[in-house]
């Protein structure tokens, strides 16, 4: 198959993919990447975000607070909420009597090793990326979700 796209005035660009592909397939490797960093502590990435928006509610998080939760990747709010439950079950959580979840020592603990292997991952990604480019290709790619708005 050749790598034939359509260019911005309309004509075709030989050797230039779809942005679409390339984005997809990005996407694709970072989220093989961080998932596998996290599986090696033994948490899930819904598990990570549910332990990250926890930590940061200054008391906690009630259920319903949970689901209101933005998730990415088209998951449903049930995603993070499932993942608290695991947490809670495994100890990393403790709910108040009024039903707000927080993070126990160990729940503290697991977020901080998270957050050193996330550190890592985010290097790994970057690799030789100049902060430069890296803005560019973030602009790019909002510009071409704005437009599609």
């Amino acid at each position: 198959m050749t790598n034939v796209s359509t260019s911005h005035n309309g004509t075709t660009a030989p050797g230039q993919p779809p942005i679409a592909l390339v984005a997809w397939h990005a996407t694709e490797a970072i989220l093989r990447h961080t998932q596998a960093a996290l599986a090696r502590i033994d948490l899930t990435q819904p598990q990570w975000w549910a332990l990250n928006n926890i930590a940061r509610a200054e008391h906690g998080l009630t259920r319903d607070e949970i689901l209101a939760v933005d998730v990415p990747y088209g998951l449903g709010a049930e995603v993070i909420a499932h993942a608290a439950d695991a947490l809670l079950h495994r100890g990393r959580l403790v709910a108040g009597a009024d039903g707000r979840l927080t993070l126990t020592d160990q729940g503290r603990a697991d977020l901080a090793t998270a957050k050193e292997h996330m550190a890592r991952v985010r290097t790994e990604l970057v690799g030789d990326i100049t902060d430069e480019e890296y803005a560019v290709a973030v602009s790019v790619l909002r510009r071409v979700a704005d437009n599609l708005a």
